[in-house]
């Protein structure tokens, strides 16, 4: 067995050298860096031209340069490295050069996945400049050790700088500096010693007072919305990436939610307010929402686009609006609540799916009132206004419509019958595709049978035995998987033919109802 194992690896090592390396560089600059400390040495221009240097040493063709710009390493969820990744699956490249193992990630757990399982089962060759690690070369327990404890700095490292960073801007939101990326629609950051400040930009301060004024003439969230959308203000985001102000035809607009979002902030009343979300990776959590209580609010940091009293109104009367609200609901009201028999089942004319909504009525009368709406109706140009249908109705109609229905069908057994020929058909069907997955499974069979007697008889060599080998079993698994698929098929045929006709015996019974029973529907 030990021979067999050295002879196999003595022959690969030849293929290996016969092989055409078709490589992606890949590159990362971190978004921990700043203005005041960068390391050029790490620079994207470095980065391509080590890598391609090595490329042009080693014989290797370079196919793409993948970038990532300013991504964490500890995040492999990057745009370029999942496009490199894709690349390999695709088989466009074969081989990843990197100028240092920090580059392609910081968290060590991950990094030696890809190392040691994913790169070697995609067959992808994997070079680390710097740390002069190719895997086409054999690595050894010392080398293998070596790779790991950079790993493990790479990812203390970064759970390091985490701690700092994190420090840093919770100091820098305590003093009132902005510590975010973008600023809140209406203010532009202006970099000062010790931070970040937000300054009102005066191209679009008109248009927040516009909203703010809207709102506090009593106007909705989605009349502000139709309003300013008619007007071809650009929305928050759009402003932010081109600067333009009025919307061109292809840019999106404004919806109730941005807009509940910006009336809601309390930044327009010359607060700060931060610390909201919360990712701490020295403790290895997500992202996840802080509570109330432990925001970082500071006062008066920066000029006001409303007043405080006037904020303060609207507050008010957002949380009136909500409560009288035909969609609103309270907790307690979940638990009475009966079990919703057309959920997932009810569309506009145009695919929109209607969720119900509910509420105790004024007065002191509990009255459960059922309503759909088109949930996505957020006041853009164009948009199709809710629709509203009282459960009873829906009751009422769907009753109606299959009363109709089964008065034109004159005999509910030969209906029956009817329809189980259907389903039977189907299932011979389905049946004879198994007949013919099973006849090709045995030819692949065969097939695989016959190449190793030729191996066996010399006729051909070792690397072509193994290459028609996986070539066929490949054919195999294929099939297999059309055939389990199938089988699946067959079975969910036979289930769909038994609730079929317990519906249709169940329907007849239910003729002169005006509201279907939940099994039904």
């Amino acid at each position: 067995m030990a021979r067999t194992s050295r002879r196999f690896e003595e022959k690969k090592e030849i293929t290996n050298n016969r092989t055409q390396y078709r490589a992606g560089i890949y590159t990362r600059l971190s978004n921990e860096r700043t203005e005041s400390w960068r390391d050029k040495s790490s620079s994207i221009e470095t980065q391509t031209l080590t890598c391609q240097e090595y490329a042009l040493k080693e014989n290797i063709q370079v196919v793409e340069v993948y970038t990532d710009y300013e991504y964490s390493g500890t995040n492999f969820n990057r745009p370029e490295f999942q496009n490199m990744m894709q690349a390999i699956r695709e088989r466009k490249i074969n081989c990843i050069i990197i100028k240092d193992l920090s580059r392609l990630g910081r968290e060590y757990l991950e990094m030696g996945r890809l190392i040691d399982k994913v790169f070697p089962f995609l067959g992808v060759r994997f070079i680390s400049v710097n740390d002069n690690l190719d895997t086409i070369k054999e690595m050894d327990s010392k080398k293998s050790f070596e790779v790991t404890i950079k790993n493990i700095i790479n990812d203390m490292y970064a759970k390091d700088i985490s701690v700092k960073i994190k420090t840093t801007k919770m100091n820098r939101a305590k003093n009132g500096f902005f510590i975010g990326s973008v600023p809140p629609y209406g203010y532009k950051v202006i970099k000062e010693e010790g931070g970040q400040r937000l300054e009102v930009d005066k191209n679009v301060r008109f248009i927040v007072e516009e909203i703010f004024a809207l709102t506090l003439e009593g106007k909705s969230q989605l009349e502000v919305a139709k309003h300013i959308n008619e007007k071809r203000y650009a929305t928050p985001m759009t402003y932010y990436r081109t600067g333009r102000i009025y919307r061109i035809d292809d840019d999106p607009q404004w919806h109730v939610g941005s807009l509940g979002k910006m009336l809601s902030n309390q930044s327009y009343a010359g607060d700060m307010v931060q610390g909201i979300k919360s990712q701490f990776l020295a403790e290895g959590k997500k992202q996840k929402r802080a509570e109330k209580k432990d925001y970082i609010v500071v006062q008066n940091t920066h000029e006001a686009i409303i007043s405080r009293e006037n904020f303060e109104k609207i507050q008010t009367q957002r949380k009136q609006r909500k409560a009288e609200s035909v969609f609103s609901s309270k907790p307690h009201n979940l638990k009475r609540e009966p079990k919703n028999r057309f959920q997932g089942l009810v569309f506009s004319c145009d695919g929109e799916e209607l969720y119900r909504r509910y509420r105790f009525s004024s007065h002191k009368i509990r009255q459960l009132q059922y309503l759909y709406r088109n949930e996505r109706f957020n006041g853009s140009i164009g948009e199709k206004e809710s629709l509203f249908i009282m459960e009873a109705d829906l009751d009422k109609r769907i009753a109606t419509d299959i009363s109709k229905a089964i008065h034109t069908i004159t005999n509910k057994t030969s209906f029956s019958n009817r329809i189980r020929a259907k389903y039977d058909e189907a299932i011979v069907e389905g049946n004879r595709k198994l007949s013919q997955y099973d006849n090709l499974i045995q030819k692949e069979e065969i097939t695989l049978q016959k190449s190793y007697e030729n191996y066996s008889l010399g006729k051909i060599d070792r690397n072509t035995y193994l290459l028609e080998r996986d070539i066929t079993q490949g054919r195999i698994e294929t099939i297999e998987r059309e055939k389990q698929a199938q089988e699946i098929k067959i079975s969910n045929l036979k289930k769909d033919k038994r609730k079929a006709l317990r519906w249709i015996k169940d329907i007849f019974s239910a003729k002169g109802l005006e509201k279907l029973p939940a099994q039904l529907i």
